[in-house]
């Protein structure tokens, strides 16, 4: 394959998805090709990256890792993605292309899309409210595979697309869209998927991959490599299937390899929770939030009067923006899309709650079981524009 000059003996590494291929040079600095599925005339290699429209100044893989992954989501190739209400939805017709990376640690995945601004600023949660540490990860079709150290293995579907973000052109959801005529997306967005361990007596190491099968969001393989019975190849399976099937092939193994632990370990080796606190008073309404994580997109209100006390749900987006955002949590504010979500039985028994619990339920609320919020949040103050709650970290 030709290379431009500017890429011509610099490559560090390749990913290839759909009809496009990624690569990184010795700087970090992102190329991409599209057209692989067509004529190498067509073939068309670019350094853009980021707005505006994928005409950026150019991108760089997050945390310099070398754990990324190149991902892409089409009309062509997979034609619709699942929601968790069971909807199939088109998907958008420029696609979905991210790079996603792992953080050092193993406990965040950051992503860049060329569309959004070249900011390293948009996460993934990991598993487990994102405290997993995970050793390597693979990303097809938006289909995101982690294992850690012990053999534990955990897909999600995911992208800026699937989590509730664009809302410039798609429609979402917090409410049941089960049966509806014309649904919009159902939010949240499907959430990680504890997938089997590979059998005890086979041994497996750090190359893991996924693979897209056909059309649909379920049409992916995963695969991992490793040895049965001394003999080395790679386990696989299909995405929703229960067991996995291992090829031979006699190739010497090329990763590290992981214990594969009969049991789960998911938990053994997790990062710190998130140290954003906040809590904040309204009259006689108090209300708190505990370790608030920005790519995590449901955490715990707690809100208490007198000696009631309400727990309900607030959902919260990375919302869309064209301009530069710190990384993290900072003084700069940060814009979410949020959602106040109170469970049915909380509904059903508010008569029996403190005066002032029922009054901020029925004024703010509009007594609804989900009503959408703008929610701000910096490195010290968290804000609840639809329940008039500026929370301070504590």
């Amino acid at each position: 394959m030709a290379l431009p000059d500017c890429l011509a003996g610099r490559i560090t590494g390749i990913s290839v998805d759909d009809d496009e291929l990624a690569a990184v040079d010795d700087g970090g600095r992102i190329y991409t090709m599209d057209h692989a599925l067509n004529a190498p005339w067509t073939w068309n290699w670019t350094h853009r990256y980021g707005t505006p429209l994928w005409l950026g100044d150019g991108n760089t893989v997050p945390y310099g890792s070398a754990r990324w992954t190149w991902s892409v989501l089409s009309p062509g190739e997979d034609r619709v993605w699942r929601d968790t209400a069971g909807n199939d939805h088109p998907v958008g017709g420029a696609k979905v292309s991210h790079v996603f990376a792992l953080s050092p640690d193993g406990s965040r995945i950051r992503y860049v899309d060329p569309w959004l601004p070249a900011d390293h600023s948009y996460e993934m949660a990991t598993p487990l409210r994102g405290r997993f540490q995970a050793r390597a990860l693979s990303t097809a079709a938006s289909t995101s595979l982690v294992v850690n150290r012990y053999g534990d293995l955990y897909t999600r579907l995911y992208d800026f697309d699937i989590s509730g973000a664009d809302r410039v052109f798609f429609g979402y959801s917090y409410e049941d869209q089960r049966g509806a005529v014309f649904p919009k997306i159902q939010l949240p967005a499907p959430g990680w998927v504890h997938q089997p361990k590979v059998p005890a007596s086979g041994e497996i190491t750090d190359r893991i991959s996924v693979h897209k099968t056909g059309r649909g969001s379920d049409a992916r393989e995963l695969r991992i490599e490793g040895r049965d019975r001394g003999v080395t190849g790679y386990w696989h399976k299909a995405l929703t299937d229960a067991a996995w099937t291992f090829t031979a092939t006699g190739a010497p193994l090329a990763g590290a390899l992981l214990q594969n632990t009969p049991d789960d370990r998911s938990a053994d080796t997790l990062a710190a929770p998130s140290p954003y606190d906040y809590a904040g008073t309204d009259g006689e309404v108090t209300a708190r939030i505990d370790a608030f994580d920005l790519a995590v997109e449901d955490t715990p209100l707690v809100l208490r009067a007198g000696d009631g006390e309400l727990r309900v749900t607030l959902h919260t987006v990375d919302g869309l923006r064209q301009s530069v955002q710190a990384r993290g949590l900072t003084a700069q504010p940060r814009h979410f899309y949020g959602n106040v979500e109170i469970p049915q039985s909380v509904l059903d028994d508010l008569g029996t709650q403190h005066p002032a619990l029922r009054q901020l339920v029925r004024d703010r609320l509009g007594s609804a079981r989900c009503t959408d919020t703008d929610v701000v949040v910096t490195d010290r103050t968290l804000t609840i524009k639809r329940l008039g709650l500026t929370l301070n970290r504590v």
